[in-house]
């Protein structure tokens, strides 16, 4: 009788310690199990319930709100004579980061393997800018503020995870994101070019629109890096707080 109330004992405890554990998981994670045929739809379900917190932040795992992304600098200084950049530009806001979509997934539980695509349907931003250039011979200088906005851009992602153990416990730390931006449509204002000169202003800038790509492939590196950074971050937030037979059944 006296093994039969340890067995009982030791049941109550184990089903309270499952229901502690399963409570301590918000509501907006949702839980896959990993013999699920269709794991990937359902982590993208979870992605997608997450992503709607993520521009005013989660407070409770630590996640500072996305909306607007912070770049503190981007440094271009490269190219040759007739095709120079050297630029600056500071104190960069970009909005609209958590209108994201993921238009597909593949998922190797087995060797923790995320391969996905993203929509970014438009990015506003805002920063300050010094910048001496050549595009096409025609050469842009100025200081001031520089905003504008993409729309219809698109990334393909690869993350790449392992596991991990912490005080006996498993737990899933990602690897930093590999991010390849796909250009859609840009439109950028610099102001106080050349010193302010209205006439050239508005060449200068018409210039760097009708050319906004030969731009967007010097600042493509820095933009790809702060978006890894802050989507591993979040990713981090998350799977290192929750052990991976929490996250994946």
């Amino acid at each position: 009788m006296k093994n039969g109330r340890t067995v009982l004992l030791g049941g109550i405890v184990a089903a309270i310690s499952f229901i502690t554990i399963q409570a301590a998981i918000p509501e907006y994670i949702k839980l896959c199990r990993k013999a699920d045929p269709l794991v990937a739809k359902c982590i993208n379900n979870s992605i997608e319930a997450l992503r709607q917190k993520l521009a005013v932040g989660i407070d409770e795992l630590d996640v500072p709100p996305i909306e607007p992304l912070v770049i503190k600098q981007i440094k271009l200084k490269r190219g040759p004579r007739g095709a120079r950049i050297d630029a600056v530009m500071s104190n960069i806001k970009v909005w609209g980061c958590s209108d994201f979509r993921i238009l597909e997934l593949e998922t190797d539980l087995v060797k923790n393997i995320y391969d996905f695509k993203l929509h970014l349907p438009h990015l506003n931003f805002l920063g300050k800018y010094s910048m001496d250039m050549n595009i096409l011979f025609f050469r842009i200088n100025g200081t001031g503020d520089m905003y504008g906005n993409f729309t219809d851009y698109r990334a393909v992602v690869r993350m790449t995870g392992s596991k991990v153990t912490r005080d006996g416990n498993v737990y899933l730390k990602m690897d930093k994101m590999k991010m390849k931006l796909e250009f859609g449509g840009a439109k950028i204002k610099l102001t106080n070019l050349f010193n302010g000169d209205p006439i050239l202003g508005a060449t200068a800038n018409q210039v760097l629109n009708d050319n906004s790509r030969l731009f967007l492939e010097e600042i493509r590196p820095a933009l790809e890096g702060a978006l890894s950074d802050l989507f591993t971050d979040i990713s981090n937030k998350i799977t290192l707080r929750f052990t991976y037979d929490e996250l994946f059944l």
